[in-house]
């Protein structure tokens, strides 16, 4: 593999657009198998790197007309800022890896489940003696792994709708969980995150396998049934006997996650008992449905996670004792109808709001008479000392915002650790 890239990008001038991890992955790689090679990094931040050309600022995507090849990291959100041309020299790290990594590839994207699906395909494949490599968004950068990598290795990869945006290949196994409202503020509009999401199956040949769900409000059911590739859909076809399901995921929405690795895991040999097997040894992955513990004779789970509506509904379906709600966070231009009717007709007793999308939540509220708590909080401290008050005893509190959390926090992990130190905090009070 390190061959057959070094080869593609050789004599070619190479800029490297974004210098987070996968940039910086991507120039130690670069620089390992083309120590001379031609080569750039653009950032809109200062870089402060002297043994490399730099380009930063707000001219920094200027260059990209000096270059013959650019590497984007998916942070960068390029939109309609470049000419047909320009993007025609668009590439990044999981392009280049899905075009020449010689070993199979199990892909995972969707707007929910994507982490949860990929770290359980690799501990399937994994705890049956299978040597696999996981990598992508959950993790290492994908070129991070190469040298890991043996002839009978397993690469099992979550891809983000912002790595698919620009690639040219498919793995050769394709999971696409679901399509949700959701990362509208990455690209120009709605339709361009869902076609990027598609890219994940677009490109595969018939021997390959594309598994797939909850994806036909905004994807083509006619249009995919006409694709050559092997196809299973996780809603119409049997899987796998839910009833044989033994996991400590919380919710029937990961019995389709599951279903999924399950799949996967078959296509590359291994039985329906080896993969169940597997399953109930998985023990989920943090701010994903996690059970916080019991405080105060109160129950708190941190789904920091769902930044989706979708997300948000199917954990207030697994918690079903959920009083207390906190929901919010960066307004990214989500209608929350659904999620709002939900809760009007729920048991839910107390709603926290949080900033920026209080206010948007708040008027869909107004709509129509809603005679439970709505409590605007300032912060997630704030939020944790009013659920300690207000939740009833031996009934849960669920942040589960359906909103992203940029506007407070660095990411949803920042959110979910803070949370659960809060709520940590607030028990002995």
């Amino acid at each position: 593999m390190k061959d057959a890239l070094a080869d593609f990008l050789r004599n070619q001038r190479i800029l490297i657009l974004g210098f987070g991890r996968e940039g910086q992955s991507a120039l130690r790689f670069i620089r390992q198998v083309l120590p001379d090679a031609n080569i750039a990094v653009a950032d809109q931040k200062p870089l402060g790197l002297n043994d490399i050309t730099c380009f930063s600022g707000p001219d920094y995507l200027s260059q990209i007309d000096n270059y013959d090849i650019i590497i984007k990291s998916p942070g960068i959100a390029l939109k309609d800022q470049l000419t047909d041309a320009q993007r025609a020299k668009i590439s990044s790290c999981t392009d280049l890896f899905l075009r020449f990594c010689p070993n199979p590839i199990i892909g995972v994207t969707g707007t929910k489940g994507k982490s949860t699906t990929t770290a359980l395909t690799h501990h399937i494949l994994v705890n049956n003696g299978r040597h696999a490599s996981i990598a992508g968004n959950i993790g290492k950068p994908c070129f991070d792994i190469i040298d890991e990598l043996h002839d009978d290795s397993i690469v099992v990869l979550e891809i983000s709708a912002h790595q698919l945006e620009y690639v040219q290949a498919s793995p050769q196994v394709a999971i696409l969980l679901n399509l949700y409202e959701e990362h509208f503020d990455h690209f120009a509009r709605p339709d361009d995150y869902f076609a990027a999401k598609q890219h994940i199956y677009r490109y595969q040949s018939a021997d390959d396998l594309l598994i797939y769900g909850d994806i036909f409000q905004h994807a083509n059911h006619h249009e995919i049934d006409q694709l050559p590739m092997h196809k299973i859909d996780l809603y119409r076809d049997h899987v796998v006997d839910f009833a044989k399901i033994h996991s400590h995921l919380l919710g029937e929405h990961y019995r389709y996650d599951i279903a999924a690795a399950i799949a996967a895991c078959e296509f590359f040999g291994l039985s329906e008992a080896e993969c169940l097997d597997a399953v109930a040894s998985f023990r989920g992955l943090p701010h994903r449905l996690e059970f916080i513990g019991e405080f105060r004779n109160i129950k708190f789970y941190n789904d920091s996670i769902a930044t989706a509506q979708e997300a948000t509904l199917a954990a207030l379906r697994a918690v079903p004792d959920t009083d207390t709600i906190i929901l919010g966070g960066m307004d990214r231009g989500i209608d929350y109808r659904q999620l709002v009717d939900y809760l009007r007709h729920s048991h839910v007793r107390n709603v926290l709001l949080l900033p920026d999308t209080d206010m948007t939540i708040q008027r869909i509220f107004d709509e129509a008479p809603y005679s439970q708590n709505i409590l605007h909080v300032a912060d997630l401290e704030q939020a944790v000392q009013i659920a300690y008050q207000a939740t009833a005893e031996q009934h849960s509190c669920l942040l589960s915002p359906a909103a992203a959390s940029y506007n407070q926090y660095k990411n949803f992990e920042e959110r979910g650790n803070a949370y659960r130190q809060l709520v940590q905090r607030y028990a002995t009070l």
